[in-house]
Formats: structure tokens, sequence, C-alpha cells
């Protein structure tokens, strides 16, 4: 804040003072006072930044003395215009991690300084060199608890596609990226031989399922619980938070873990950050065990941080997937492989469901 000090009788000159409130990030508006520290973060709205406000963003604020500016959705065409265009006007955006091993390639941003950002208790895969694991989910079998009560339920993808012993229509997502994954398995490989993808095999594969009963393709997240809520389809691949949601609700559905695909998006510092030493700041207080446990009890997106988890309650590590009898049964997606192969497996992906 800019000081005005008069000094009667002695001094008519107007002293300003700028205060540093322990960095340099502070800027002056165009009416010459100085403004708050603002870290602008970009993320994606709804339920998932309002779990963070109490979480995360509140207790970072008043331990840094900051504020922090939400802007969402986060937009990756915008992300990519501002760095293009030298225009940054976002600190810190959380965006998908496969958006971002490909968006390291553009040199779209700034590297993370693990002077400042602790890998300590950080799943090693977490910690990249341009971008840090914020949350992980599960793409997993959901099913219908009417149609399959008791726990007789698919378990594995290869009983998900087996419509004789667990009937009914299936729904699958309108992506590549997690079905591909999933007819493989469903055909019978090893979860460590799943990469490189045999893309062939992934396709004969969907060929069975679509000979032997209706594929409802879903796009939005919500899709699944609904589907499986109305009886349209029996079971379907579905977004972990989403079907707990749902189950939470007292809708008729269930999650198996065995066999989910494990997700994760990430913390990014957009190349020419302004507020690029506060951002890095906040990406080490988010990624810390207690706002990452503080975050997962607010709401079904698992930690990063494997202290965080043991942070967790019971009832909220089997909610999460993350007992350690059901974290070890689920399968990680590799996100740099996607990232490299997207664009071509998607184009055929998308020429296969117009047959």
């Amino acid at each position: 804040m800019l000081k005005k000090v008069l000094i009667m009788g002695a001094m008519t000159t107007i002293i300003s003072i700028a205060a540093a409130c322990g960095n340099s990030s502070s800027e002056k508006s165009s009416g010459g006072k100085d403004k708050t520290d603002t870290l602008v973060i970009a993320d994606w709205g709804g339920a998932i930044t309002e779990a963070r406000e109490d979480s995360i963003f509140e207790p970072f604020e008043k331990e840094f003395g900051v504020k922090i500016q939400v802007e969402s959705p986060t937009d990756y065409g915008k992300y990519k215009t501002m760095v293009e265009s030298g225009n940054v006007t976002w600190d810190v955006a959380n965006v998908g991690s496969m958006w971002a091993a490909q968006a390291i390639k553009q040199d779209m941003f700034e590297p993370i300084d693990y002077d400042i950002v602790s890998k300590d208790g950080l799943f090693p895969n977490m910690a990249n060199e341009y971008y840090v694991g914020a949350e992980m989910f599960s793409t997993a079998i959901a099913y219908n608890t009417e149609a399959f009560p008791d726990g007789n339920h698919p378990k594995t993808w290869e009983e998900f596609w087996d419509i004789e012993k667990f009937p009914g229509v299936r729904a699958l997502s309108k992506r590549p990226y997690d079905t591909i994954e999933a007819a493989l398995l469903a055909d019978g490989v090893k979860p460590e031989n799943l990469y490189p993808l045999d893309i062939d095999r992934a396709f004969k594969s969907l060929d069975k399922l679509k000979s032997r009963t209706e594929i409802v393709w879903w796009e939005a997240g919500a899709q699944p619980a609904e589907l499986l809520s109305s009886g349209t389809v029996a079971a379907t691949s579905a977004w972990s938070g989403r079907i707990t949601a749902a189950k939470k609700d007292g809708a008729p559905v269930d999650i198996e873990y065995n066999q989910a695909l494990l997700n994760s998006e990430a913390w990014s510092i957009p190349k020419g950050s302004k507020n690029k030493e506060l951002a890095m700041k906040f990406i080490n207080f988010a990624t810390r065990a207690e706002p990452q446990s503080a975050f997962s009890e607010s709401i079904d997106y698992s930690p990063i941080n494997e202290k965080a988890i043991e942070l967790l309650p019971s009832d909220v590590k089997e909610r999460l997937g993350q007992a350690p009898e059901i974290a070890d049964k689920q399968v990680r997606v590799n996100e740099e492989y996607w990232a490299e192969h997207f664009e071509e497996i998607n184009q055929r992906f998308q020429e296969w469901l117009l047959k």
C-alpha cells in the first residue's frame, strides 16, 4: 500500500513506500494504489472447485496473506493463446494429465521448481518436470444394483464383456482413452503388458462386444449414473466420483474398482506467468498431505500424496478405491503414451463408431 507521509514544517515531499509481501508480485492499479497479491487459478468449476475452496484455497490465502481468484472452467484454447501471445493472466491451471503431456511439447509450461515444491509423499509419477499431480480418479466398472444384486456383478472387464453371464445393455465412453484399455483387458491382456496398446486387438475386442449387445456411448461424466439409474443400461464404464455421489443420493448404482483405470489431473504454471514464485508455493501447499486429505474427504477424488491417504478414515479410503486391497488392483493409464498417439487412435476410433 502506498503511504503518504506528511512531515509538517519540514517536508512537503510525498514519500511512496511500496509494501512487499514476501515477494515482488504486488501490482499498481491505474489509480495508483497497491493491489493485494492475487493468485489467479484456472479450475474446472462446480463441485470440484467448491471442494478446493475449503480444503486448499482458503487455507492457502490465510497462511500466505494473499487472495486467490478462480477462473473457470479451464480452457485449453485460452491457455494456448495466452502463452503464444505473451499475455498470460493465469498463474496456475488445473489440467488433465494427458493434455499436459501433449502441452510440454508445445513449450506451454514453466518448469516446476522442486526447491520450492516438495516431493515428500508424492507418488513418483505425480512429480513431472513441468507439472505436478493434483488429484486422481478412476474409470471403473459401474452397475445397476437391481440388475446385479448381492455382489453378483461384473468384476473384471472380461466379465463386463460376458453378456451371457451378465446380461444387459452396456455403455462405454465415446473416447478411445480408457475404452481401448478396457477392451484389451477384456480380451485377456495383463495390466503390466497393456502398453504399447495393441490397437488392432482392441478393435477386435470391441467388435465382439458390439456383436453381443447394444452399446450406448456416453460423452458427459453425468451420463453413466443417469443411464444406470433409469435402467437404460445394466453396466457401464464410469468416472468413480460420479457413481459414488449418485449412490450417496440413493440411486441403485455401485462401482467395482478391480481393473479400474487410474487417471489424474495436474497443476501447471503457464509459461510467462507473472506470479511464478507464488504459484510454486501454491502447488507445494496444495499437494501437501493435510490439504490433500481434507480435499478427498469433501469430494470423491483420490490424493496424489501417499501420506494423505494414510490420514483418511477407513470408509473414505474404501469409497475412493484407496484401501490397500483395492488400490493394488487398479491400472495406471499411461498418459505419455496417449499424448503421443491420441490423434491417430482417436481418428480410427471415431471411424469405427460410424460402422
